[in-house]
């Protein structure tokens, strides 16, 4: 009894194939970890949501854009007034007709400096029953320039308003970037846990197994009056205790799946994905040395994280609107300016003729002054916004302090989880040995199977540590990589190409 209970030990145990997990139902859906990021990447709702933001704050650009954007124009018009006259001598008779035809063309920009500028051809046709006139029909076309701009308040403000959408736009994409770096992170930590549990529902069930098989050779021992049947009792404890932990590990399993599942978005494009598929990671955990460098991981994550660089954008946000409050304090000083070329002839293409002939024009250039005497309220709203400037470097220094800290504890935990997995790996050779010593002296009747079992459990409790320790780098090494990031570069994921 004892040589084949020693073997089904050894069986089970030595060649315990700890990290190529359990055995699944036919049906269970084989993924790998890039395979899972990549897909949340394509499909995660909270993911595709987020996507809108850019897309929305582009359009929002862009109309900020077009109100500077170039604008054609046409008028027409016409008007008929037959009117009595005292006089005969201007219109000639007792009453004066006149029909007086416009027809213009204009094209009209409102500048991002500050001002408006309108190019138009304007051609009036008069048609009167007046002999008093020298030219009847008389077309009277003008081609003007018109220029209004600001020379003090508001100078360049439609550009900083412009600069600001362009910083929103950015800290969109930013906001989104870092957004599908907290999903990729989600993703690695379920696929973990994925990976670890399963791997300690094999555990528990094989121990249970082996339980289970030592309380039947008992149970024989039992009936043929080699054991009492109170030595029973120990062993059908542990059963009862195993049982338990099994239900919680299966439990534990079935909601790390569900979170992985939800991330990957089951019932959406990938029809093999649904909320009952059961997933099988492919990918087992494996150690690497990772060298770190508290210094250099600040740096980086100064340079590349984020949720940082929104808030300088948002820094430079208040910048700008600082600058507007400033610009608008000072007095309203606008420039006023036209200039036009005239002519008048008997039809249209003599009077085009001579407008293009430079011989008659007109100019005009004048300043309109306006200066708030009692109160001003730019003044109020300039003090505003650097109270705003203020806080928000106030709340960058915290960010720069949150920054360090947390690269400090990421580094910190990727070099004592690479402790640990030496540790445990030295614990759990030496358990495997331990293991193998009372195996054989169970062989040569030297110890009893309740003394095995206790090393079969430190044996267990020692490859799962290992495992779990492992785990446990590689989660604080994603964390590392988080907290700098790096997360997608590290996985070989360029962001514009996502």
């Amino acid at each position: 009894m004892n040589t084949r209970f020693s073997r089904s030990l050894l069986g089970g145990l030595v060649v315990w194939g700890l990290l190529n997990g359990p055995a699944v139902a036919a049906e269970a859906l084989k993924l790998s970890l890039q395979e899972c990021i990549e897909q949340a990447l394509r499909t995660n709702l909270g993911l595709q949501a987020s996507r809108f933001a850019p897309k929305i704050s582009l359009q929002e650009l862009e109309q900020q854009k077009a109100q500077f954007g170039l604008k054609l124009g046409a008028e027409a018009g016409i008007n008929q007034n037959v009117s009595p006259n005292n006089t005969s001598f201007i219109s000639g008779g007792s009453v004066l007709e006149q029909l007086r035809q416009n027809y213009n063309l204009f094209l009209e920009q409102q500048l991002a400096s500050g001002g408006s500028l309108r190019l138009a051809l304007q051609n009036d046709v008069l048609n009167t029953n007046s002999t008093r006139v020298d030219v009847n029909p008389a077309f009277t076309p003008e081609f003007s320039l018109n220029l209004s701009h600001s020379l003090l308040r508001n100078t360049f403000n439609g550009a900083r308003q412009i600069s600001l959408r362009e910083n929103s736009l950015k800290s969109a994409q930013l906001t989104l970037k870092g957004q599908a770096i907290d999903t990729v992170a989600e993703v690695q930590d379920a696929y973990w846990s994925l990976v670890l549990f399963r791997q300690r529902l094999m555990v528990q069930e094989r121990s249970l197994k082996i339980l289970e098989d030592l309380l039947t050779m008992n149970q024989e021992k039992v009936k043929a009056g080699f054991m009492s049947r109170i030595d029973l009792l120990q062993t059908e404890a542990n059963i009862a205790a195993r049982r338990a932990n099994l239900l919680d590990v299966r439990r534990n399993l079935e909601n790390t799946q569900d979170r992985l599942k939800q991330l990957l978005n089951p019932g959406g494009k990938d029809q093999r994905l649904s909320w009952d598929s059961e997933l099988e990671p492919l990918d087992q955990p494996l150690f690497k040395a990772y060298a770190v460098s508290v210094d250099n991981s600040y740096n980086t994550a100064l340079a590349k994280r984020p949720d940082f660089l929104s808030q300088t954008l948002t820094r430079d946000n208040i910048q700008i609107q600082a600058a507007i409050a400033e610009q608008n304090r000072l007095p309203q000083l606008n420039l006023q300016g036209s200039s036009g070329l005239q002519s008048l002839d008997g039809n249209l293409g003599g009077a085009l003729g001579k407008l293009f002939g430079f011989q008659n024009y007109y100019w005009s250039l004048g300043l309109n002054f306006e200066m708030p005497v009692i109160g001003n309220s730019f003044e109020a709203i300039y003090a505003q916004a650097q109270l705003n400037l203020e806080q928000q470097e106030t709340r960058l220094a915290e960010s720069r302090q949150q920054i360090l800290r947390d690269v400090r504890m990421a580094s910190r935990n990727v070099e004592m989880t690479a402790q640990q997995v030496e540790a445990t790996r030295l614990a759990k050779s030496l358990a495997e040995e331990q293991l193998k010593a009372q195996t054989e002296k169970l062989n040569l009747g030297l110890t009893t199977n309740f003394q095995v079992l206790q090393f079969q459990s430190d044996f267990e409790s020692a490859s799962l540590a290992e495992v779990n320790a492992v785990v446990e780098n590689i989660r604080a090494i994603n964390q590392l990589q988080r907290a700098e990031g790096t997360l997608l570069e590290a996985i070989g994921l360029q962001w514009d190409n996502i």
